[in-house]
């Protein structure tokens, strides 16, 4: 690797990188990969997994039937939510997709592997689980201090790296890539500890972040909409044709979320740790606050440049979570310390209700503000088996949080039913204690 970095610097090889062949070549690996996605998403299994699929979760529909779904309005609107037209029902109907979902997903899997435990409905194959501390700035601005946030507060961490695909697949096709944080030894309880007690430990404190700075959807009517139509069947000719109309409807509706749903798998990621992860949706902090979280690396831990990809043959189906092992291996490159990130808040000014209750906002106004508030520092180690069962068995959740950083809008309200519902039926399908 000593002898490639200094090729790759040098004045020929950056142009080459920038010429039009590579731009060329670029453009059409992005773009096999996108037909990989839409085939996904328009082709289903062959009929026969589907229907052996089907006929094996019949016997699983009395456990997603017999789900109680959280009553509408478990946590008041903030002062800057609005509630929307029919939220209860929706709700309620995507908690218990979600749990179908895992349910369908983990009968397919059974199918070919025996041993094969129910996953989460979303972010189901993950890279690795890492131990991290999550170290608040000693010179945090005041009015960014809360319970949690405590200039020089230290918090033993976990740290999770995924696809957001659930169903586990290759890291060569068009996914968003997730980052879960679970912080350790918070002396608060959270809301989803005041909710569910029995399903949540005492002590944590969770933040979900994706690879794209907002959500595809404004708010929890169109999710509907666009679950209902990738979920809708396509067996015969007819569910075929009413498949395609009920997507070409969504597509005229919703055109800025479509196109945003697309763009969210097409943003390239070469290594878990050289990239930005957002939580897309806002949440507040403090009383007067309206926030995103952005979590940054400091150092690019490693870049390949796109020449020695070409020329190092194909990666693997893990190359994410190889790049994961490698760069945390603590033999490699002695002497080199831990892994970095900047833990920030992008700060909307004057927020009102429709920049909580859109989702899929982007947040341009001229005084909207990025304030770092913590480092995230993941020292070199190897991706124990035994942590990696545990990550696989924790729970996370935007509602694990304290009040004062609760999840705003539909989107969010959603997510608090849709993780119970998921994480109830996983922990039924595999015989696990809350």
């Amino acid at each position: 690797m000593n002898l490639i970095r200094p090729l790759a610097d040098s004045p020929s090889v950056r142009a080459l990188r920038q010429g039009p062949p590579a731009r060329a070549l670029q453009g059409l690996r992005r773009l096999a990969q996108f037909w990989r996605f839409l085939s996904q998403i328009f082709h289903p299994l062959p009929t026969g997994a589907v229907q052996s699929a089907a006929e094996t979760a019949a016997r699983y529909q009395e456990l997603a039937n017999s789900l109680c779904v959280p009553p509408d309005r478990l946590v008041p609107l903030a002062r800057f939510e609005r509630a929307v037209e029919g939220e209860a029902t929706l709700v309620g109907r995507m908690a218990h997709l979600a749990a179908e979902m895992v349910i369908a997903n983990y009968c397919a899997m059974k199918t070919t592997d025996s041993f094969a435990c129910a996953m989460r409905d979303q972010h189901a194959k993950p890279h690795g689980c890492v131990t991290a501390e999550f170290v608040v700035r000693d010179d945090l601005p005041g009015e960014f201090a809360t319970a949690l946030f405590r200039a020089g507060a230290r918090y033993p961490t976990m740290v999770r790296f995924s696809n957001g695909n659930g169903k586990p697949q290759s890291d060569k096709r068009i996914d968003g890539r997730g980052m879960a944080i679970k912080l350790h030894n918070v002396e608060r309880p959270t809301l989803l500890r005041e909710l569910v007690p029995e399903k949540t430990p005492a002590g944590e404190h969770d933040f979900l972040l994706s690879s794209y700075p907002v959500f595809f959807c404004k708010n929890v009517i169109d999710y509907t909409e666009l679950m209902d139509a990738v979920t809708a069947p396509c067996g015969t000719f007819s569910e075929k044709l009413a498949f395609a109309v009920r997507w070409f409807k969504f597509v005229v509706r919703y055109p800025r979320q479509f196109f945003t749903f697309l763009r969210i798998g097409v943003i390239p990621i070469d290594d878990p740790l050289t990239f930005t992860y957002h939580s897309m949706s806002p949440f507040l902090f403090g009383e007067d606050h309206v926030v995103r979280y952005i979590v940054s690396p400091v150092i690019l831990a490693r870049k390949i440049s796109w020449w020695h990809r070409l020329f190092s043959g194909p990666r693997s189906d893990n190359y994410l979570r190889d790049a994961l092992v490698s760069d945390l291996r603590p033999t490699a490159q002695p002497g080199s310390g831990q892994v970095a990130f900047d833990f920030s808040v992008r700060v909307r000014d004057r927020a009102t209700p429709a920049d909580v209750e859109d989702a899929s906002l982007w947040w341009t106004a001229p005084r909207d503000r990025v304030v770092k508030l913590a480092s995230i520092l993941i020292q070199r180690q190897n991706l124990e088996p035994d942590r990696q069962y545990a990550g696989e068995r924790t729970m996370f959740s935007p509602w694990n949080c304290l009040p004062e950083h609760r999840p705003l809008g539909s989107v969010n309200r959603m997510r608090l039913a849709v993780y119970l519902a998921s994480l109830k039926v996983r922990q039924k399908l595999n015989m696990v204690s809350s």
